[in-house]
């Protein structure tokens, strides 16, 4: 079988981070849960849940957000040969990598997006 390319979640690992973290009142697992869901406005369970230690600067960001939430959206994300063009794709990438950046993290590696 093929390697998987798509998951259900981006699991997120922000320890180097830390200090821009410490900074903005992030120190662990929950404050990061705290601080991502707000800025995202979406459910960003931080690592603790998962068996992590609470100390851990890690947290689950679910990709379903990026099929979309009509049926429209969903059949566009699932069917479009360019899927990072859509405009629900495009926001939602938008927000992560802006919520990224504002603590000093630098979107990069395979799958990231930059430029649309």
């Amino acid at each position: 079988a093929r390697p998987p390319r798509v998951g259900r979640h981006l699991y997120m690992d922000l320890a180097e981070l830390r200090p821009r973290l410490a900074a903005l009142g992030v120190s662990d697992s929950q404050d990061l849960e705290d601080f991502l869901g707000n800025r995202l406005g979406m459910p960003v369970p931080g690592g603790h849940r998962f068996g992590d230690e609470q100390g851990a600067l890690r947290a689950r960001l679910s990709t379903g957000p990026l099929l979309g939430s009509t049926p429209e959206e969903r059949r566009a994300s699932l069917t479009s040969p360019e899927p990072l063009e859509l405009p629900h794709v495009a926001r939602l990438l938008t927000m992560v990598e802006s919520t990224l950046r504002a603590i000093g993290g630098e979107p990069e590696g395979e799958g990231w997006e930059t430029e649309r």
